[in-house]
Formats: structure tokens, C-alpha cells, sequence
């Protein structure tokens, strides 16, 4: 699996990784001037000298060139966002309608251009096109996919020194999400006991902050036909849920953060709900267990990232218990 880009990049979010390709795009263009994007706040800023100060604060192992004066004065935002298709891994750009204007050129040429500069940028991880209207589409393929999803299962999530925590949220609004991550636990614990996984150290007394496999490493989330093996609707959404927790949280990650306050509780109750919809609706043991043991693999590493991502939340954001059974 040939997927160099995501698995060597610093960035911790899909949203981060895809605005600094843009970044290199844009850079790239001889005729489109030269434009610094706020990687923190998802904006261009409004003058020379927040662009200049702000180089040493990004995380993301990308500086940033010198500004367009126009696009300075207007403050433009920089449009990226998610399609609301769980199904789909898709990001959606506007920013040659923004830029039509100030570089005097149509959104579909913008946009068509740009989007030859990202292509390679972004292969084999992305699947990139231009729709109609100029809007620039990022698809995550299947491989891209698997290596995000094998990051969150197996990586650490970076925090900051300083980080501001969540008001207190009372213990009756906290246990579903307490509940769920001490689901997971439990059931990484019996598949190892089973045999289907290989955890490294599975009798830690607390909740770590990674269950390392021993094996399957990697956990085969592709299929032979290098296609996502994980396909039912409410894998799908769990997957969705999961990358969604993980853009919101970008600024939780970063050194400084412009970004509006983040309602931790929310994304982990958003997350707790999807996981019990799959643990619901996706079976592990039996027959699947019996006849594809490897779907089974690939439905606890998406268990193993849920329980990561909501441990990080409960202990590290929002101050409260992560227990391990309940």
C-alpha cells in the first residue's frame, strides 16, 4: 500500500493535511500570486505582519509566503469542508469563487488548475476533481482511508502544555460515553483472549493511552481487491463520526488556537452514540469471527480507535474517568 503522503505527514487531521497541500498548490502557481493560509483558523489573514508572526506557531511543517494585498485587506476565508455523505470520505473546496475576482479568471479555471497542482500532491491518498461550478472535490480513497485509521488505532494524540479544559460536566451526562469506552475495552479484551487480536499488554489497571496490537499489524482494514473491508452503513458512520471528532478537535492539538471554543462533551457523546449504533448493528464473534476473521480484525480496530479517541477526551479534555469497566 503505497500511501507515502498520509503515513509520513505531521498533520493530525484530514482537514490540517488536505490545507497544506492547498497551501503548496497555490505556492505552486506562477500567475495566482502568492496567498498565506492560516492553517489554525482555516483563513487568510488580514495583514503582513499576523502572516510573518504567525510562521513559527503552525505544527503542521509548513511556513507561510507572503500575502496577496487585496486578499489581505478583504480577510477572506478560506472555504474547506465536509460532505455531510457518511458514506464518503469527501471534502469540498469553494476557494476559486472566492478567488475569481481578485485574479481575474473564472472559478472553473481556478479551479482546474489548482486542481492539477493538487493531483499529485495528494495521490494515492486523495481522488481529486473539479464539479461544474468550480468546486474543488477531495475524495479519501480506500488506501488513504486505512493508514488514517490505522494512525488513530495506534498513535498517540498530541496535547498541548497549556489547553484550556471543559466546564465540569455533571456524572449522569458523562456515564454513556464512560460506558462506552469501557465497552470497548471490554471487548478488545475478550477478542484478545479469543485469539483474534494479540494486544501487547492487556492487564494495564487504568486505561492507556494506547492498546498496541501485537498483532495484526497493521490490522487489515483492506480486502484483497484493495478495497475497505469496512462497508455496512453504520461502520460507515462510525468511520464518518470518528474523522469528524478528530477535525473539530484540531485546535486542541495546535500551539495556539483561533478557533471558537470547543464543546468536547458534545463530540464525545456524537461519537459514543455512533459506536453503540455499530456495536448494535456489526457483529464480531460467530459466524464473522468463523468465516472473516479478518472483517472481525478490521471491526476491532475500529473499536480500538473509538476507545482511543474517546479516552483522550474523557481524561485529557474533559477531566473525568475513563474507566475500563463499569
Amino acid at each position: 500500500m503505497d500511501t507515502a503522503n498520509i503515513s509520513q505527514c505531521p498533520e493530525v487531521t484530514v482537514k490540517c493535511f488536505l490545507l497544506s497541500k492547498f497551501q503548496s498548490a497555490i505556492a505552486q502557481q506562477e500567475t495566482l500570486g502568492e496567498i498565506p493560509l492560516n492553517l489554525i483558523g482555516c483563513t487568510i489573514l488580514n495583514n503582513r505582519q499576523d502572516a510573518c508572526s504567525t510562521k513559527s506557531e503552525f505544527d503542521c511543517g509548513v511556513g507561510i509566503p507572503p500575502a496577496h494585498k487585496k486578499l489581505m485587506e478583504n480577510g477572506a476565508i478560506f472555504p474547506l469542508n465536509r460532505s455531510k455523505d457518511s458514506a464518503r470520505v469527501l471534502y469540498v473546496s469553494a476557494i476559486a469563487l472566492k478567488l475569481a475576482k481578485t485574479w481575474q479568471q473564472t472559478p472553473q479555471t481556478i479551479a482546474a488548475e489548482l486542481a492539477e497542482t493538487l493531483e499529485p500532491l495528494c495521490y494515492p491518498d486523495f481522488a481529486v476533481k473539479v464539479a461544474p461550478a468550480g468546486i474543488i472535490e477531495m475524495e479519501l480513497t480506500d488506501a488513504g482511508l486505512a493508514v488514517w485509521l490505522q494512525r488513530l488505532a495506534q498513535t498517540n494524540l498530541p496535547l498541548r502544555e497549556s489547553r484550556i479544559l471543559s466546564p465540569v460536566v455533571c456524572a449522569d451526562r458523562l456515564f454513556p460515553i464512560q460506558y462506552s469506552h469501557a465497552r470497548c475495552c471490554s471487548l478488545l479484551r475478550m477478542a484478545h483472549r479469543d485469539r483474534i487480536i494479540s494486544i501487547a499488554q492487556p492487564d494495564v489497571a487504568t486505561a492507556p493511552q494506547i492498546w498496541s496490537l501485537a498483532s495484526p499489524n497493521p490490522i487489515p482494514w483492506i480486502d484483497e481487491g484493495d478495497r475497505l473491508r469496512l462497508v455496512h452503513p453504520a461502520e460507515r458512520s462510525l468511520i464518518s463520526q470518528l474523522l469528524t471528532v478528530l477535525d473539530n478537535l484540531y485546535p486542541t492539538f495546535d500551539v495556539k488556537n483561533r478557533e471558537k471554543p470547543v464543546n468536547y462533551f458534545k463530540l464525545a457523546n456524537s461519537l459514543s452514540e455512533a459506536f453503540q449504533i455499530f456495536y448494535s448493528q456489526c457483529r464480531i464473534w460467530g459466524k464473522v469471527k468463523i468465516e472473516q476473521p479478518q472483517l472481525a480484525q478490521s471491526r476491532l480496530g475500529l473499536i480500538l480507535a473509538t476507545q482511543s479517541l474517546l479516552r483522550f477526551i474523557l481524561e485529557e479534555l474533559l477531566n473525568a474517568l475513563a474507566p475500563l469497566e463499569l
